[in-house]
């Protein structure tokens, strides 16, 4: 069994898969001694769509422009909800632009954007997204019948 990691700030979020050349747009994380991958979004804004979410955190983090296409996943984990969306690449090579909120965390808490082979997929560290490693492997090889809800343990009680 894996150990689950909290998120700091907890908040409802919405997440995008974007598959390009046989790869999949991940987010790598290092926090403190914790390296692991996750992936690209974050929190839905007041008046804000979970899709228009999904666009706008995926050009401020990696810099690549997406199309949303349809949900495939959710995650509910002690109230709070991440939808991932299954999305189109349009455009953009991922790094971290400098003006990025992520880009001020420091040494201890970095950010990295990347293309990651598919292959890699099952033997990445997830950490707190664990509970979503074999739906997302399963819907990347078998197509999304979607979407596909997972309850963490929180949640599951």
């Amino acid at each position: 069994m894996v150990d689950v990691v909290p998120l700091a700030h907890k908040k409802n979020t919405a997440r995008g898969i974007v598959i390009h050349d046989g790869r999949i747009l991940l987010m790598e994380r290092w926090r403190g001694t914790l390296h692991y991958f996750s992936i690209p979004g974050g929190g839905i804004e007041p008046g804000e769509t979970p899709q228009q979410t999904v666009v706008r955190e995926i050009a401020e983090e990696t810099t690549v422009t997406v199309k949303v296409n349809r949900q495939v996943l959710e995650m509910r984990d002690g109230g709070f909800s991440h939808k991932i969306y299954l999305c189109e690449y349009i455009d953009g090579h991922p790094h971290m632009p400098d003006d990025a909120p992520e880009a001020a965390h420091g040494p201890e808490n970095r950010f990295q954007p990347g293309w990651v082979s598919l292959d890699e997929l099952p033997e990445l560290p997830l950490t707190y997204w664990e509970p979503l490693r074999e739906p997302l492997v399963n819907g990347l090889r078998l197509g999304f019948d979607g979407p596909v809800k997972i309850v963490s343990a929180k949640d599951s009680g």
